[in-house]
């Protein structure tokens, strides 16, 4: 990550408070950390606060309050801001694991996208061929949830070596491609 100067959209986000009043509210984790990923979202897709505001159907002044760690959003807000980023709320709160509901599916969204706006037969049966070995959708298994590659790695890893002698210690932990 870019370091964090005074103009870095990574910076800390500064709480404006009182300085007569004895407590300062300060923010809490999640909070900090959604206006850490606001800021670095924002910033990735290239858009202004008002564009973003404008997007969610909203106030350029709440967007700025919100990446400024003194405000957060109405729950309408996180879910706007995470459909408009195209990332879970979970991932918007901080949240490492992230539980999928029971009887859903793990949907590669661009690819049913290309496939959506095949014009023709011969169009869409390019975008299969060119992506022969992936799956469009996976059902998600009850209690599965969502982590980390890295994290899913350790965890696996930790659990099979604990196993090591098992003939399936090796391939039971590795994605099937």
């Amino acid at each position: 990550m870019p370091s964090a100067g005074p103009s870095s959209p990574y910076a800390e986000p500064q709480l404006v408070t009182d300085p007569t009043e004895p407590n300062p509210i300060q923010p809490t984790e999640a909070e900090a950390h959604f206006a850490r990923r606001l800021r670095e979202l924002r910033a990735g897709a290239g858009l202004t606060q008002g564009e973003v505001a404008q997007r969610i159907e909203g106030h350029e002044s709440a967007v700025s309050r919100w990446e400024g760690g003194t405000r957060f959003p109405t729950m309408r807000d996180l879910v706007a801001l995470a459909d408009l980023f195209r990332v879970s709320t979970d991932d918007l709160l901080g949240r490492k694991v992230q539980h999928a509901a029971p009887g859903s599916a793990l949907v590669d969204m661009p690819l049913l996208e290309q496939l959506e706006s095949a014009g023709t037969t011969a169009a869409f049966d390019r975008v299969i061929e060119a992506h022969r070995d992936h799956a469009l959708w996976v059902p998600v298994p009850e209690g599965a949830a969502l982590m980390p590659v890295a994290e899913a790695m350790r965890r696996a890893d930790r659990i099979a070596r604990r196993h090591g002698t098992s003939k399936y210690a090796d391939r039971m932990f590795r994605p099937r491609m």
